[in-house]
C-alpha cells in the first residue's frame, strides 16, 4: 500500500497551510515593525496565536476526511508537516521584513529603530532575537501542540484507530 502522506496533492496542501499560517504570523509582526513601538511588543505573540488557529483549521479539515486519515497518527504527522512548512515561511517572511524595516541589520551598523526601548536594544540584537525565536520556537510550540492534541480532540470515532503506515 502506497503511503498517501508524501504524494503531490498532500505536499501542496502542507505548503498551502504552512503559507497561510505564516501569513497569520507575519501580519502582526509587520504591524509591530511598521509602528516601531516597544510598548506594542505583545502583538508579536498575537501572530503565534494566529499561526496556531490556522493549524487548528487544518487539523479540523483533516479530521473530516475519513478515507485517507483513518489513523490519528497520520493526522498528527500531516499537521506537523504543515507546521514545519509554516515555520519555514515565517522565518523567510520575518527575514524579508527585517531587510525592509531595519536598515543594515546584517552588518550590525543599524541604528535603534524602536521607540521607548531605552538601552535594551543595542543595534537591534534583542529585537532580532525576539523576532526569530517567535518565528521558530514559539510557532513550533503553538502549532505543534495543536497538531498533537487536535486529532484526538476533533476526530469523532477513535475506537477503530489504525496504525500509521510510514
Amino acid at each position: 500500500m502506497k503511503n498517501s502522506l508524501y504524494n503531490k496533492r498532500h505536499l501542496t496542501e502542507y505548503i498551502k497551510y504552512g503559507f497561510l499560517s505564516a501569513l497569520g504570523y507575519i501580519i502582526p509582526v509587520w504591524i509591530f515593525l511598521y509602528f516601531k513601538d516597544y510598548g506594542q511588543l505583545a502583538i508579536i505573540y498575537l501572530g503565534s496565536i494566529l499561526f496556531m488557529f490556522v493549524i487548528m483549521a487544518y487539523v479540523i479539515r483533516l479530521s473530516k476526511r475519513r478515507t485517507e486519515y483513518k489513523s490519528s497518527w497520520m493526522m498528527i504527522i500531516a499537521a506537523e508537516f504543515a507546521v514545519l512548512a509554516g515555520i519555514f515561511f515565517s522565518v523567510l517572511f520575518t527575514l524579508l521584513l527585517c531587510f525592509i524595516y531595519i536598515p543594515g541589520f546584517l552588518s550590525g551598523n543599524s541604528s535603534e529603530i524602536l521607540n521607548n526601548a531605552s538601552g535594551l536594544n543595542e543595534r537591534n540584537s534583542s529585537l532580532l532575537i525576539l523576532l526569530f525565536i517567535c518565528a521558530t520556537i514559539e510557532n513550533f510550540g503553538t502549532g505543534g501542540l495543536i497538531a498533537i492534541l487536535g486529532p484526538y480532540i476533533f476526530k469523532k470515532n477513535q475506537t477503530k484507530d489504525t496504525a500509521a503506515t510510514l
